[in-house]
């Protein structure tokens, strides 16, 4: 077997909550050793022996508050991040719809501070995303079904992507 085939896998969730027009992001705190300082949504790693499902509504209370069941939950796509982090990353996006946006945590956490942003403001503002939701947000937006592959650099920047939609 090829050494290209063998890389360390982790599996986790990002989950971008929504209520009307508004979409609900998590900006790291500093200290953070992951993407410190970037907008990202709500997620985590994917626990043994925990689906992408049961983990999406496990960090969406969590790390907000909010309980969600499986009916508030849609499957927005399917990331395969290569490179740049410490180990590639197999990843379940998921668009959820919360009844109000009054964070039943507040807007502070030990992660970060949780923000919303109307979704026409998401890709054309001033804060700093993680470089994968530049590439997919209008697909989560639509509620399109994409695949993504990315391969990231050391800066931790797509350098290139495949987007497939169902």
């Amino acid at each position: 077997m090829e050494d290209k085939y063998i890389r360390t896998i982790k599996a986790g969730v990002t989950n971008f909550l929504y209520c009307g027009d508004e979409f609900l992001f998590l900006k790291r705190n500093l200290q953070k050793k992951v993407d410190p300082g970037k907008m990202n949504g709500i997620g985590g790693k994917v626990e043994i022996g925990e689906n992408y499902l049961d983990a999406a509504i496990r960090e969406t209370e969590e790390e907000t508050g909010y309980v969600v069941t499986p009916k508030d939950v849609q499957l927005a796509g399917v990331v395969i991040l290569e490179g740049g982090y410490q180990e590639d990353w197999v990843m379940c996006f998921f668009k959820i719809k919360v009844p109000n946006k009054n964070i039943p945590l507040g807007s502070h956490t030990d992660d970060g501070e949780l923000i919303w942003i109307p979704k026409n403001s998401v890709l054309d503002n001033s804060y700093d995303l993680v470089d994968d939701i530049n590439h997919c947000f209008n697909e989560i937006v639509a509620g399109k079904l994409f695949f993504m592959t990315a391969q990231v650099g050391s800066d931790f920047k797509i350098k290139q992507t495949n987007i497939s939609e169902l």
